[in-house]
């Protein structure tokens, strides 16, 4: 078996009960993804890659590329040993390639918001068309906020999320995300609003048991990286 260390919530899941951020706006948290599924048409009206189900009125028409997987805590049933996302809910990482991306089939408007983890630089590039085609309306480079440099000790190699806001002028179709295969997560993620659903936004720590090195499938690439 291949090691590759990744980061998982481990608080129990939770639902986001405050008002949407924006009136067109909706909410992707990624609860009730099973670990390590593909998230393929959980949010389009089907289901994940290991036939988990969103739920009645999450048909949001958003799927994500075939190498974005959720990711579940060891104390949800998982097979990582990470502290909470900013919600207890499932992070996104993206397995292989250089780019993952997600695709919104009716478009959105303002801006988006999401939380992310990252031992590497990564790009996030917002555009018009679908599965990163058409112009780009915005672009954002996201810093390491992992490992030794960010401060973070011992085996909580990710130690903070970080809420990152994104307006733009027109109408976006799809999202990428580019950088090293494994590095970067994603959570609580709000479509059509550069402003969070979550009340009290900021750089959450990931409070708990850090991260430890698990073994999994031998398909999986492996993380390196050095700190």
């Amino acid at each position: 078996m291949k090691a590759i260390r990744v980061f998982l919530s481990t608080a129990t899941l939770l639902t986001v009960v405050s008002m949407p951020a924006h009136a067109d706006s909706f909410f992707l948290n990624f609860q009730y993804l099973k670990n390590l599924e593909p998230i393929a048409n959980f949010y389009n009206g089907g289901t994940g890659g290991f036939g988990s189900y969103a739920g009645a009125g999450k048909n949001y028409g958003v799927t994500f590329s075939s190498n974005a997987l959720g990711l579940r805590s060891y104390l949800n049933g998982g097979g990582g040993n990470f502290a909470s996302t900013p919600l207890g809910t499932p992070a996104v990482f993206f397995n292989s390639g250089s780019t993952g991306s997600m695709t919104v089939a009716n478009g959105f408007t303002t801006g988006v918001n999401f939380f992310y983890a990252s031992l590497a630089p990564a790009t996030i590039t917002i555009w018009s068309g679908a599965n990163g085609t058409g112009t780009i309306l915005a672009s954002v480079t996201l810093g390491v906020n992992g490992g030794a440099a960010a401060g973070c000790t011992g085996a909580t190699l990710y130690c903070n999320w970080t809420d990152v806001s994104v307006a733009f002028s027109g109408t976006a179709n799809s999202i990428t995300f580019t950088g090293p295969a494994n590095y970067l997560g994603i959570t609580d993620v709000t479509i059509g609003s550069s402003r969070t659903a979550i009340p009290e936004p900021g750089t959450f720590l990931l409070l708990g048991s850090g991260v430890i090195t698990i073994s999994l499938r031998k398909w999986l690439l492996p993380l390196r990286h050095k700190v």
